[in-house]
């Protein structure tokens, strides 16, 4: 730890808003503590229950093994369209979670609960006697140009979008640089579903990083020094995820039935874990289509394969893994 580190994380927020009401699903208590709103982005922050998970089987990991069996964390927010203030409904455009006991040296929330505090937070009883190892938060991107209002005893409504449901389908698919392809793979119901590969493009990594720092909305927010200090990070990171000169693989796709697809490489799936040194280890990258809907008129989607390959690579033997399915949405009031 030094100055310049702790320089680094200073966060600046316009304003900042504390909620404070807890919630009990099944016994167990969540906490709605507040929002930020900051040049770039909003955030609604939500403190939830965590469990570690439990010991591993034995025997010879890959990547395959690990995606089949880890089910991922349970969080109860992370997947919410909206939140409704009184009268004021703000959508909800992702987020991130993670557990707290992995938040010992990480500054910028530390910053959030005390501007948080001088905001006017106050944190029950509960929440205080609760060790950190036992909790996780969650993040959320809120799309707003200012914060709501909220006084105590105002209704809240949360729509959720519940996890959706998952189905490993591993079907091999060659998948070409530059070309279209059809293919089709049984759901999870035994239903034939047509997959239509719009393009397969590669992803520069460290072109997509050099120029996001070049947004000048970031030096609105942030020191020269500030920004450095992030870009190198980040590009420690690629270091090691997709090194300079290597690119990753994008699928552009459309489907007859509403499902997100998750391809990866065959290579990607035999291969064992690696384990990464720094402080970071891995990004997570998300493909966005440029246009809504693709050439047979359905949404088109997009998934990258994060397995650095050449420039001149061309074919890449890959795998239709799972497919994601929706599940039905609802409204949670909390008064």
């Amino acid at each position: 730890m030094n100055f310049g580190i702790l320089e680094s994380q200073r966060m600046c927020w316009q304003e900042v808003l504390a909620i404070g009401k807890t919630v009990v699903h099944d016994g167990r208590r969540c906490h709605i503590a507040g929002m930020t709103r900051g040049i770039l982005e909003t955030k609604l922050y939500i403190i939830e229950p965590f469990q570690a998970p439990g010991p591993r089987r034995k025997g010879v990991r890959t990547h395959r093994r690990d995606l089949k069996e880890n089910t991922g964390p349970d969080v109860r927010y992370f997947n919410c369209g909206f939140i409704r203030l009184g009268d004021q409904t703000l959508k909800i455009q992702g987020g991130s979670c993670g557990p707290l006991r992995d938040s010992a040296q990480d500054y910028e929330l530390v910053q959030l609960s005390f501007a948080l505090l001088d905001a006017g937070w106050v944190i029950p009883e509960w929440l205080k006697e609760e060790d950190w190892e036992n909790l996780q938060l969650v993040s959320m991107n809120v799309q707003a140009e200012k914060l709501p209002e909220y006084r105590a005893g105002m209704p809240i409504v949360i729509g959720h979008n519940p996890n959706p449901v998952q189905h490993f389908v591993e079907k091999p698919v060659m998948l070409q640089v530059g070309r279209s392809r059809t293919f089709s793979f049984q759901d999870r119901s035994g239903e034939t579903v047509q997959c239509y590969i719009n393009r397969v493009t590669l992803l520069d990594m460290w072109k997509n990083a050099e120029e996001q720092f070049q947004d000048p909305r970031y030096r609105e927010i942030a020191t020269p020094e500030q920004i450095q200090n992030t870009q190198k990070q980040l590009f420690e990171v690629l270091e090691q995820t997709c090194p300079r000169g290597m690119y990753y693989v994008q699928v552009e796709y459309e489907c007859s039935k509403d499902l997100s697809l998750q391809f990866y490489s065959r290579e990607f799936l035999r291969a064992r874990p690696e384990v990464h040194t720094g402080s970071a280890s891995s990004i997570m990258v998300i493909a966005k289509p440029d246009q809504p809907t693709g050439t047979h008129g359905l949404p088109l989607k997009g998934c990258v394969l994060q397995t650095p390959v050449g420039p001149d690579t061309v074919k890449i033997p890959a795998e239709l893994f799972c497919c994601v399915e929706r599940a039905e949405k609802w409204e949670e009031r909390i008064e």
